[in-house]
């Protein structure tokens, strides 16, 4: 537990609520600030401390499924930090299966931007307990990819949103990848469609190698609903 931390606030909420909850305390503060190397993120083992943590506890309480607070802001920085570090264009998924832990994990903010989410937050009076390991590193590439969403905001006021939604719109003719055309039933190399019923179902037309925007895009909120669906 970190020094300081006082879980008071949550516990008179949960109270006032009146919903059964279970509180668990352990010690990663100590841990990842003795095992994280100097200039390295605390947040890599931090997050897979804590993931193994809800694993093992949603197992004891017989759960198969444990939802994350990640948002549509974390899914857009980590597609920069891939793009940018790993020449990959890979963020988060709303929702995918653990085999090793077999266990199903929800990301129901996904779709949501972290300023609505604060604002959200004061008008519910939810209560904030802060980290002190989260933001306490300066010059992590995170905060500087955070930095460049928001230069990004003199193009475009709603450039957090454009982003987002830029992640659910993917054209794969019009990307690289001819391992992902060929997976979409399209031709690899000239990006025709071949197999038809393939490319109908990520919202290309039968007779045109643009996708149909219309339908595409309620293909895709249909989706994004029967993927939160539990």
């Amino acid at each position: 537990m970190q020094p300081g931390y006082d879980n008071a606030p949550l516990i008179a909420w949960l109270d006032e609520l009146g919903v059964p909850y279970k509180i668990v305390t352990e010690d990663m503060y100590s841990i990842v600030k003795e095992k994280t190397k100097e200039g390295k993120a605390y947040c890599t083992l931090c997050s897979r401390l804590r993931r193994g943590i809800l694993y093992t506890i949603a197992h004891e309480m017989g759960c198969n499924k444990i939802a994350l607070g990640h948002h549509g802001n974390d899914a857009i920085e980590t597609l920069l930090l891939n793009m940018i570090h790993q020449g990959q264009i890979r963020a988060m998924t709303a929702r995918y299966y653990s085999e090793s832990r077999d266990m199903h994990v929800l990301r129901p903010l996904m779709g949501s931007i972290e300023s609505d989410i604060q604002v959200y937050a004061v008008e519910m009076n939810f209560p904030i307990l802060p980290c002190t390991l989260c933001g306490s590193q300066p010059d992590l590439h995170r905060g500087k990819v955070k930095m460049l969403v928001g230069t990004l905001e003199a193009l475009n006021p709603h450039v957090r949103k454009s982003m987002l939604t830029s992640m659910e719109y993917v054209r794969p003719g019009h990307l690289l990848d001819q391992d992902l055309r060929t997976a979409c039933g399209l031709d690899a190399v000239t990006g025709r469609i071949l197999d038809h019923p393939k490319a109908e179902m990520v919202g290309y037309s039968s007779d045109s190698f643009e996708p149909q925007n219309e339908k595409q895009g309620k293909q895709r909120v249909r989706r994004l609903l029967l993927t939160l669906h539990y």
